[in-house]
């Protein structure tokens, strides 16, 4: 091989390398970027798991809902326990769907919440199956995709909060 071949050569390894380095670059600029963006309202969500209304509809759900009939659905309920049962049901939900979206880690989710989703699920299951079968709609509707991602909490480990931060750095 002469001397123009190899340069030719070694421009052109030199160019894809340059190429892919600045398009992995960019990818990461993006991902960043995009999160960034979500920053404001993940926020928001933490805030509201942190009230007080909350923790005392998430302690009525978990230890008072299960001593309930659940016959008569969701709607069977009074309407302060109705109330309880959407605030915290379809709020976990949404942190479900910010996962799903990639807006936020599954696993941080998993590290942060997954006594609670399963908590929850644990003590809907009984009022959501008997609501959906009230109405008669399919097991695609209210609280679906909680129920979705509490499936896939009980399918994968669960995470620990130290471990997490350590892998969130990189």
């Amino acid at each position: 091989m002469d001397i123009s071949t190899m340069i030719n050569t070694g421009a052109v390894v030199v160019s894809v390398s340059a190429l892919a380095i600045s398009s992995w670059l960019a990818r990461n600029q993006f991902t960043a970027q995009r999160h960034g963006n979500h920053v404001g309202p993940v926020l928001d969500l933490l805030s509201e798991l942190r009230s007080l209304d909350f923790q005392r509809n998430y302690a009525f759900i978990r230890d008072e809902l299960p001593q309930l009939p659940s016959d008569s659905g969701i709607s069977g309920l009074d309407l302060d326990a109705q109330r309880k049962i959407y605030d915290v049901g379809y709020f976990l939900q949404l942190w479900a769907v910010l996962a799903y979206l990639d807006i936020i880690d599954e696993r941080f989710v998993n590290a942060l919440l997954r006594r609670r989703y399963l908590e929850i699920w644990a003590a809907l299951k009984p009022f959501v199956n008997k609501e959906r079968e009230l109405l008669g709609v399919p097991d695609s509707a209210i609280l679906s995709v909680l129920e979705d991602f509490v499936k896939r909490l009980e399918a994968s480990p669960a995470e620990r909060p130290q471990l997490l931060a350590g892998r969130l750095r990189h």
